[in-house]
């Protein structure tokens, strides 16, 4: 009896020890889903249709610099005037509390310019969120 209690509270320590070292990246222990999470925005023509665009730029405001945007996905199918902006491989470039985030791109269609801002999170949260800001901007 005194080996399998020995043995139980051995696995329960080998079990609680694994829990704590579930941090995310110095982050502190928290439990997190195993979803995925991306913001997708939208880039229309002045009639709200999606349109083509290219030169897709996203600007930290707070630290001035370019965010790195994620590649598309090979497996997902890609529509036009659709950009994936941000996911949970890029959070780090975020704060936990949220970042405005200036997003700019050009119309393949146009060659004109359009803009937004929006405020993103991630950092040491589990992922990454839209905070707030418009889901879609209209190149006019």
């Amino acid at each position: 009896m005194k080996r399998l209690s020995t043995v139980f509270l051995l696995l329960t320590i080998i079990g609680l020890s694994a829990c704590s070292k579930n941090n995310n990246g110095g982050c502190g222990t928290q439990m997190c889903s195993t979803e995925f999470a991306t913001i997708v925005f939208q880039f229309t023509d002045k009639n709200g249709t999606p349109t083509a665009v290219t030169d897709v730029k996203l600007i930290n405001i707070r630290t001035n610099k370019a965010v790195k945007i994620p590649p598309p996905n090979p497996y997902a199918n890609t529509v036009a005037g659709f950009v994936a902006l941000a996911d949970d491989s890029t959070k780090s470039e975020f704060s936990a509390g949220g970042d405005e985030v200036r997003v700019s791109a050009k119309s393949v269609e146009t060659g004109k310019m359009a803009s937004a801002t929006l405020k993103i999170s991630g950092g040491c949260n589990c992922h990454v969120s839209k905070v707030s800001g418009p889901d879609k901007v209209a190149f006019n």
